[in-house]
């Protein structure tokens, strides 16, 4: 029930934008080259299209975690320490997606673009860690691929916008605002993957309880 009001406000929400910007591009035309009018939202159009796409990995992330956090919080799995950490990773991922919102909104570009904006919303919580038989393992390892997917994409952003055409606002704010959070965040989930797998070596029965408790 809770992933379904979930899923219906984020349908809700992103469909009120689409609506909004085709109402304004009716009236407006984009350009590869800014006219005279148009010379203070300029963004060139690879640096603005990787900025859409990197809007859109944040809000996938939020889905990939929040899906997580719903399966821990499950009455059979009841694992709270792991519900908790992921539920707050998708609000940080949520925030990260609305903050690049903000942005493009501020520099005269599209929030969203309908194009290309597509969220997958695939269950990734039925896979197990083939070695040591552990879903909480499982979800630790795949948020870490998750942060270095999303780190890579932020990297890439930064190599468009600076060597290609100088855009050195967007390029501050991203180093600035998003790249220590990301590299906080691959540490913290590197250091819990270690832990953890002790723990179901040496007690493989009370291993993800152990950690949940003491742990998350």
């Amino acid at each position: 029930m809770m992933k379904s009001i979930f899923f219906g406000i984020v349908a809700l929400m992103f469909a009120a934008v689409v609506m909004q910007q085709d109402q304004a591009s009716a009236q407006v035309t984009e350009t590869d080259a800014p006219s005279s009018t148009d010379e203070w939202n300029y963004m060139n159009r690879s640096c603005s299209a990787k900025l859409q796409d990197q809007i859109n990995k944040e809000f996938d992330a939020a889905i990939f975690y929040m899906q997580y956090g719903a399966y821990f919080a499950q009455y059979q799995v009841n694992l709270p320490g792991f519900e908790k950490f992921f539920f707050n990773a998708a609000s940080e991922e949520r925030e990260h997606g609305m903050k690049l919102i903000e942005y493009a909104l501020m520099r005269g570009q599209k929030p969203i673009d309908r194009n290309s904006f597509s969220l997958n919303f695939a269950n990734p919580a039925a896979r197990v860690d083939a070695e040591q038989g552990s879903v909480a393992l499982t979800a630790l390892k795949a948020a870490l691929a998750k942060e270095q997917e999303v780190t890579k994409s932020i990297r890439e952003l930064i190599k468009i916008c600076e060597e290609d055409h100088n855009d050195y606002h967007l390029v501050d704010y991203l180093t600035g605002e998003f790249l220590e959070e990301q590299h906080q965040g691959q540490r913290d989930l590197a250091g819990k993957i270690t832990m953890l797998s002790k723990l179901l070596r040496t007690n493989p029965k009370l291993g993800e309880f152990m950690f949940d408790k003491q742990n998350m």
